[in-house]
């Protein structure tokens, strides 16, 4: 009885263990699928997350592309050569212009003349080169209708896409056009006239112009990249024969057997509604494997025109196979493993447990790997923020930093790693600290992206920021836990368009200099005539001949300044001139005696004697030392000691006039932009900001050069404040030896 009893507890031992390992198995099992779906959401949220980020940069990225063929066509709109249609120039001018464009897909540049003896011809250039058609006027053009309105002066038009066909495949593209007002001079135009000439264009192909930032788009291993106008049209895509036809039907010709319906779905109600997120759909084929393919989808879009009225939906899309198959093959492995030590378990308690240790072993291997892997993309990903030239930072609702990259952590200067926890008002100007939180707490109430552009002040130096603010949801989905700040320095192109501005102003200044100075010529000739006369009337030494030689000197000073004026206007001669320095500072200081005297300032002149002669009219030395002079002298409201000093320096073999003052100094966020055309301090009637501006521009005519040195009580207070300028100018010898060789 003994030994069957021991068999029967045996064989139930074993079957108990058999049954507790199959029950432990098929729990794991469960375990296993949760844990299997649990990673799929997760990579699956995190890998739209990348596409979304691709999807957001590619769109701005043509948003910046778009801008920068308005400022390009504007640019080529102010040359002369475009809007007087100078011949061979015009030519030239818009070959250098094609040479830069044509990779953004400009395909051809065209200038439509108005008015004049070739009204209605058209003058094109593009890859065949340039020529000149008729332009039929009867039946004008919508950019051509939209030129001719006056309110659209120094505006850009953005036509819609339009779709030429070609033999085998078809292009969209667009136009941009400006109208042509002519009001830039040269040496053939003195004086513009200012009347609307005309329309200059550019014919811009969409799929290259979009394909310049699409093409190269990569997510996961074969994923790509694709753009729609708001008409649904495939602007770019990898597959050419796409391109330029709706994509509603399009994908149907394709692969009729595949429902289309959740894409479609995705791009009319979300895409083309101008929404940014992520989805996922089925697909007919992928890069050449026809069948049924599902992908993952992430979209944003590009304003096309800047107020964001019309936009170009852009999408990244990857099949999810590449994302699912590493998670699949390992669970699969695993699996597999389950069943054959469920089967050795049956045999042998031993084996099982052999076999259980061998298992988890391999399967740690497996997660070991499986999360190199993970650290591996995730360092890729951290390098390219790492390594952009755009600052990049995270930060918490209350304003408080959690990361950056390096370019933030340059500009802050602090390093990376010790920016965590620390504030928006540490780094920023209160104003701008304050406005930065206040956008952060509203992408987190909205949880909606936002673009800000605006000035900010970081280290004492002032930047110009094109910033997107963009939610990073929680686990939950819904919750914004941070806000991820994207910052691109456009500060010099921002300098750039004020340049332009003042370029414009400057223009229309001196068309108003010289209408002024003709109208005043006219009546001024008249004063000097009757002068003349009246002096050949009554004899020298009575005191009406007095007055009248008083009022003939201040005829001429009147006609001296006309002439100047007429001079701003125009182009001068080239003449070489020479004057002697010394005595153009004496000259000056004698017209501001009496203003130093009133302003309590003391003159301290100290002028090197046998000075060579220096290039430049003695006229234009002048005022630029009086213009020198006269700041300085506003430079000490109080009152000061001016010193005047020259001197001749071997070392760059040039004269030098020295004017030094100790005066409150120029603060140090003004001292880039002193030479700018209209900027001034002073208070609005007390300056015009040209002084320094036409001194520079006198001193670089005659080959020299103005440099300066200041600071103020603030930056240093236990040194006397002041500001010096040197005028380096051009001996009389060193030109000779110039022309001899």
């Amino acid at each position: 009885m003994g030994l069957p009893l021991a068999k029967i507890n045996i064989r139930r031992l074993l079957t108990g263990l058999g049954l507790l390992v199959v029950l432990l198995l098929a729990v794991a099992l469960v375990l296993g699928l949760l844990s299997l779906q649990r990673t799929r959401e997760i990579v699956s949220e995190d890998f739209q997350q990348q596409q979304l980020i691709l999807a957001k940069s590619t769109a701005r990225q043509i948003e910046d592309g778009l801008e920068f063929l308005r400022r390009e066509l504007k640019i080529l709109n102010y040359s002369p050569a475009i809007q007087y249609l100078e011949e061979v120039a015009w030519a030239n001018r818009m070959q250098v212009s094609f040479n830069d464009l044509a990779m953004l897909g400009v395909t051809a540049i065209e200038r439509i003349d108005f008015a004049g003896p070739n009204a209605g011809r058209t003058y094109i250039l593009d890859a065949k080169g340039p020529r000149v058609i008729d332009y039929n006027v009867n039946e004008p053009a919508p950019e051509v209708t939209w030129a001719q309105d006056p309110a659209n002066r120094g505006r850009v038009y953005q036509g819609p896409v339009q779709i030429q066909e070609q033999e085998d495949h078809k292009i969209p593209f667009f136009l941009m056009a400006t109208p042509v007002y002519q009001v830039s001079v040269d040496e053939a135009h003195p004086k513009a006239t200012g009347h609307l000439d005309g329309l200059l264009l550019f014919k811009v192909d969409a799929s290259r112009f979009t394909g310049h930032y699409c093409a190269a788009i990569r997510s996961g291993r074969t994923g790509y990249c694709w753009v729609l106008n708001r008409a649904g049209v495939f602007l770019y895509h990898p597959e050419r024969e796409f391109i330029g036809e709706d994509a509603f039907t399009a994908r149907g010709r394709r692969n009729p057997v595949i429902s289309f319906t959740q894409i479609n779905e995705i791009q009319k109600a979300k895409m083309l509604a101008g929404e940014e997120g992520t989805s996922q759909y089925i697909s007919g084929w992928h890069r050449g494997a026809i069948g049924q393919i599902e992908k993952f989808v992430a979209y944003s879009h590009a304003k096309v025109t800047p107020d964001g009225s019309r936009i170009w939906p852009v999408a990244v899309v990857a099949p999810t196979a590449e994302v699912y198959g590493t998670i699949y093959s390992l669970y699969i492995r695993q699996f597999l493993i389950q069943g054959i030590l469920i089967f050795a378990l049956i045999l042998a308690a031993c084996a099982v447990i052999y076999y259980e240790l061998r298992w988890s072993v391999e399967l740690q291997q497996e997660v070991d790997q499986a999360t190199a892997n993970l650290r591996r993309s995730r360092e890729q990903y951290k390098s390219v923020v790492e390594n952009a030239r755009d600052f990049i930072f995270l930060l918490d609702e209350k304003g408080h930093f959690i990361s950056i990259n390096t370019a933030a952590a340059r500009a802050l200067g602090i390093p990376a790693a010790g920016i965590a926890g620390q504030s928006l008002e540490q780094f920023f100007g209160p104003d701008d600290a304050k406005a930065m939180l206040t956008q952060v707490q509203g992408v987190v109430d909205s949880r909606k992206s936002l673009e800000v552009k605006a000035v900010a002040h970081i280290r004492d130096r002032v930047y110009w920021l094109l910033t997107h603010y963009v939610p990073v949801f929680g686990e939950d989905g819904r919750t914004v836990e941070w806000v991820l700040v994207m910052s691109r320095d456009i500060t010099e192109s921002h300098k750039m368009e004020e340049q332009l501005f003042q370029t414009e102003k400057l223009a229309s200044l001196g068309t108003l200099s010289a209408g002024v100075a003709h109208e005043i010529n006219n009546p001024l000739a008249v004063i000097l005539g009757f002068t003349e006369i009246l002096l050949d009337r009554i004899p020298e030494g009575a005191k009406e001949y007095e007055m009248l030689k008083t009022i003939e000197r201040q005829g001429f000073n009147c006609k001296r300044i006309v002439e100047n004026l007429m001079g701003f206007a125009r182009t001068p001669s080239q003449q070489e001139t020479f004057s002697d320095l010394n005595h153009n500072l004496q000259t000056v200081l004698l017209l501001v005696q009496n203003t130093l005297l009133t302003k309590k300032v003391d003159l301290v002149l100290d002028l090197a004697p046998d000075l060579p002669e220096v290039k430049g009219g003695a006229g234009e030395l002048q005022q630029v030392f009086l213009n020198l002079i006269t700041n300085a002298v506003a430079a000490m409201p109080e009152g000061g000691k001016l010193t005047v000093t020259s001197r001749f320096d071997p070392d760059h073999n040039a004269v030098e006039a020295i004017i030094a003052d100790t005066g409150t100094g120029i603060p140090k966020e003004y001292v880039d932009r002193i030479f700018d055309p209209f900027f001034t301090t002073k208070k609005v009637g007390e300056g015009t900001g040209l002084g320094l501006f036409v001194s520079y521009a006198i001193a670089e005519k005659c080959g020299g050069h103005i440099r300066f040195e200041t600071h103020t009580a603030s930056e240093a207070p236990t040194a006397a404040s002041g500001t010096t300028f040197i005028v380096s100018l051009q001996p009389e010898p060193a030109l000779e030896q110039a022309k001899s060789l």
